[in-house]
């Protein structure tokens, strides 16, 4: 694969022998983001891809370097993201998120600046960066020092109600993104500096609307319409809102329930971490139910009366972790927590 001439490794421009060699170093060898350009560089035409697993088991599977290029080129067309603009890696390489920001990278000549992941990735960098990507952990953490990037992207799960109104108007440019593994990172924005509420295709990418769900039309990925289990409203052709996973939908009485729409109210009112969740019920068949992470909050029940009726929570848990992976809620893995705990209870 070509590297973009301006293309800079902290600070330090490397044409592509070089910067193989530089990889190649024994101080890099065991560092999975020069294991990953090594090859990204090979004469490969693809590449391993691993999925995120918050859905169902991670999967690898093989993604194509061109599209990844046109990704990245669309990317930067959207964000008019220019050569030499400085970006900051703060993701796990394991996952697409982190692939791509490095391809991004290398493909629009940005200054890439490399930083192990933790949770104020911002905070203690003395530099201003042109592009970041981060998790909506992350952005929680890093909110007093966002006014050092001028594009920050997150993406992974959805963003607390509360830490999008500390967003608007007070933030450089600060967008929620949409996409998956198989996408290769985002195919849809949102600016949750300007308080948007629906996501824009990025070029290149258009979507229908299937028995509700959201279908991606993305020739540089697919010739074929890449089909999802978001439940969407559509506004246009490349614009929808997004509803919930229809695959976590909890159905209560006969009443469908995304979890994901209730978490969002009540985010407006928790500081707890926590997630809506549903559990088998005799009458109902599904129940809803109330998770929290660490601690049940002494008001915790105060909140339920901003919800409809069959949206309240039957009964209140706790579980001392509520497992993550990449910063996005592993709902498989937290069911099957919570139903342990309760067949332990019986």
């Amino acid at each position: 694969m070509i590297v973009h001439p301006d293309f800079k490794l902290h600070g330090v421009s490397y044409k592509k022998n070089a910067l193989v060699e530089h990889c190649k170093k024994s101080l890099f060898k065991d560092n999975e983001v020069f294991v990953f350009i090594l090859d990204w560089l090979s004469d490969e035409l693809n590449i391993t891809v691993q999925s995120s697993g918050s859905t169902g088991p991670p999967k690898l599977f093989l993604a194509q370097k061109e599209a990844m290029v046109q990704s990245a080129v669309n990317t930067g067309k959207f964000f008019k993201l220019k050569p030499e603009d400085k970006a900051l890696l703060c993701l796990p390489i394991s996952f697409i998120a982190g692939k791509m920001m490095v391809v991004r990278s290398l493909v629009l000549g940005l200054d890439l600046f490399i930083q192990k992941p933790d949770d104020n990735p911002i905070k203690d960098s003395s530099k201003n960066f042109g592009f970041v990507a981060i998790t909506p952990h992350q952005l929680e953490k890093s909110i007093p020092y966002i006014n050092k990037v001028n594009c920050l992207i997150v993406g992974g799960s959805p963003i607390r109600s509360s830490i999008q109104k500390k967003l608007i108007n007070n933030s450089l440019g600060v967008f929620e993104t949409y996409g998956m593994s198989e996408t290769l990172s985002h195919v849809a924005v949102k600016s949750l500096s300007k308080g948007e509420k629906e996501f824009t295709a990025i070029p290149g990418v258009s979507f229908k609307s299937r028995r509700g769900c959201l279908e991606i039309n993305a020739p540089y990925l697919s010739a074929l319409p890449i089909l999802t289990k978001d439940k969407i409203e559509l506004l246009s052709d490349t614009k929808f809102v997004w509803i919930g996973r229809n695959d976590f939908i909890i159905n209560s009485g006969g009443i469908k329930i995304f979890p994901e729409e209730v978490e969002k109210i009540l985010t407006l009112y928790y500081l707890e971490n926590f997630a809506i969740c549903g559990v088998p019920d005799e009458i109902l068949g599904e129940k809803v139910v109330l998770v929290f992470e660490g601690n049940i909050p002494n008001d915790a029940v105060n909140a339920f009366q901003n919800l409809k009726m069959f949206e309240k929570p039957k009964d209140i848990y706790c579980l001392k972790k509520i497992d993550r992976i990449n910063g996005k809620l592993d709902r498989l893995k937290l069911k099957k927590n919570l139903l342990k705990l309760i067949n332990e209870r019986n």
